[in-house]
């Protein structure tokens, strides 16, 4: 009967962290355009927060004129990066894009070249239409806007819905500045008021709870900050090797698939696979020359980087704070991202497990004695 009891209750308990998650996600994705503004001006405050009281020190100004300086000094920072380095960023974006529609049909003469008549004949629909979605797709993303419709009533219901979409976006990132300044200039610490609020529980339970919440605030702050820097280190490191192996758009890459590693192994999975079809297809590739150097090279490049990011920046930079297996670490991403049905799941899904991590060693250490 306990043996009984003890399965039935692990399901039923199973069941109730299922659709509590699932109806979390559901939330979130509802609520989406209201508590993004919210997470990213939440994030910007715990890495630019040490910024401000060295501000405040080193200046000897008060918060609000701080927090404005801030503001002046990001502005101006941004301003000179997209002047010195986002332009070129966008530039050879588009120039890989526009080179990229050809890429199907230079495939297409090589796998004629490797089969045979009859196998090309049964994949060759399959080609053509690969063919037509992905020139149509580019197409698409390098005019930036889809084709208009004949009809002037559709024209204008594109148009229409354009403009929404734009006030939405600006609106949905307008707002964020304005989060940012109370957060930034604001002592509480909400946690913990939150938590005595709970005046109806145990005073022991209260202060796991105080504990808990303090142990998430500090893993939020050690990932995000952690991962930016590792992310903007490892994308100066991919463009420098990129660049030194010859590889075409070596700039754009490096950089965003650098920064794509704030969430943690994904801009390397994706770099790695666009780096192969690059160097295979661009000017003066593989494809065209038969010389592996420049994939070798990048690879190479893949490698050195990987390498400091795992036994030199990530040491120094975030320790041990998440402690958890790089295995987790991936099951983790996947898992909160399709849970919470978005990019918003998989940037939170380290923070997430390592707080249940915590949780759970506080409940086996304290509740669940052996």
């Amino acid at each position: 009967m306990g043996v009984t009891l003890s399965v039935v209750c692990m399901a039923i308990l199973f069941a109730l962290s299922a659709c509590t998650i699932h109806y979390l996600g559901c939330f979130l994705a509802y609520f989406s355009n209201v508590l993004w503004p919210l997470a990213i001006a939440s994030i910007l405050a715990i890495l630019l927060r040490p910024l401000v009281q060295w501000i405040e020190q080193r200046f000897r100004l008060n918060q609000s004129l701080s927090i404005l300086l801030l503001y002046v000094l990001v502005l101006g920072f941004g301003f000179f990066a997209l002047w010195g380095v986002g332009g070129e960023v966008i530039k050879q974006s588009r120039e890989l894009i526009g080179s990229s529609i050809d890429w199907p049909d230079r495939m297409e003469q090589k796998i004629k070249q490797s089969l045979s008549p009859a196998t090309w004949e049964a994949i060759s629909e399959k080609v053509h239409q690969l063919k037509k979605d992905w020139k149509q797709g580019l197409s698409d993303l390098l005019h930036g806007v889809p084709e208009i419709s004949q009809t002037s009533a559709r024209a204008f219901q594109d148009a229409w819905s354009g403009v929404r979409s734009f006030l939405s976006f600006f609106m949905l990132f307008a707002i964020v500045p304005i989060y940012l300044f109370y957060f930034l200039s604001s002592r509480r610490d909400y946690l913990s008021e939150l938590v005595g609020q709970l005046g109806f529980i145990r005073s022991d339970i209260r202060q796991d709870l105080t504990f808990l919440t303090h142990q998430f605030k500090q893993i939020l702050e050690v990932f995000f900050r952690g991962q930016l820097i590792i992310g903007l280190l490892m994308g100066i490191g991919y463009t420098l090797g990129f660049y030194l192996s010859g590889l075409k758009f070596a700039i754009a890459l490096g950089l965003v698939f650098g920064l794509l590693n704030i969430v943690p192994f994904l801009g390397s999975v994706l770099g790695f696979l666009t780096v192969l079809a690059v160097s295979y297809l661009q000017s003066d590739g593989i494809l065209e020359t038969g010389q592996w150097n420049i994939l070798l090279g990048c690879g190479l490049t893949f490698a050195i980087v990987q390498i400091l990011e795992s036994y030199v920046l990530s040491p120094r930079v975030m320790g041990d704070r998440t402690g958890l297996h790089p295995v987790v670490i991936i099951a983790s991403v996947f898992f909160w991202g399709t849970a919470f049905d978005g990019l918003l799941g998989m940037i939170l899904g380290i923070p997430l497990t390592a707080f249940l991590t915590v949780f759970w060693r506080l409940l086996r250490k304290k509740y669940l004695p052996a």
